[in-house]
């Protein structure tokens, strides 16, 4: 994995997933991932909810989990997921989480979701990538505005909260070309 910068993305081990299932209590977390904690025990209900697609058009298809590590403390701060991957029409949907919220909101979310999209066009032959967000997660979107991804359409009633509500989201769009 491509180690420059702040963050190298590295494979999800056991001490990873109990890390953030520990952290997965943080009320800001909870509000803006739409899940309910989880606990110790709770490994597979954890990758479930990391892996599994989002976005209508994802369903089917590979799914790869990574950690997101400081590079200055080696610390798992957070993890992506680069799942429902179509090789056949070069599409995926992408997920992110800054699970420790020291790291939250300084840049290290853009850097991570940065090198996801290389990896993802690199090693996959990827180009088009999908998400979803809260459109009440500002944050989010503008970090993922930053990295290209641009809203491509509203989800009316799409997500189902903890509560029993649903809630809706934005479904947001990065176009890659690939150098020939």
């Amino acid at each position: 994995m491509q180690t420059k910068g702040r963050i190298f993305l590295s494979n999800l081990t056991e001490e990873h997933i109990a890390r953030y299932i520990s952290q997965s209590t943080d009320s800001e977390l909870i509000e803006t991932m739409g899940w309910k904690p989880f606990h110790d025990g709770e490994k597979d209900r954890f990758l479930q909810t990391a892996e599994i697609p989002t976005v209508p058009y994802c369903k089917n298809g590979e799914a790869i989990t990574l950690s997101i590590i400081s590079a200055i403390d080696k610390k798992a701060i957070g993890y992506l997921s680069i799942k429902g991957i179509n090789r056949v029409a070069a599409c995926a949907e992408i997920g992110i989480a800054i699970m420790d919220k020291k790291y939250r909101g300084r840049g290290y979310g853009t850097e991570a979701l940065q090198k996801a999209i290389d990896h993802a066009c690199d090693e996959f032959g990827i180009t088009v990538l999908l998400l979803t967000v809260f459109p009440s997660n500002k944050k989010a979107i503008r970090c993922y505005e930053k990295a290209g991804f641009s809203k491509k359409e509203l989800l009316k009633d799409s997500w189902l909260l903890p509560s029993g509500k649903y809630s809706d989201m934005w479904l947001m769009e990065l176009r890659h070309t690939i150098a020939l």
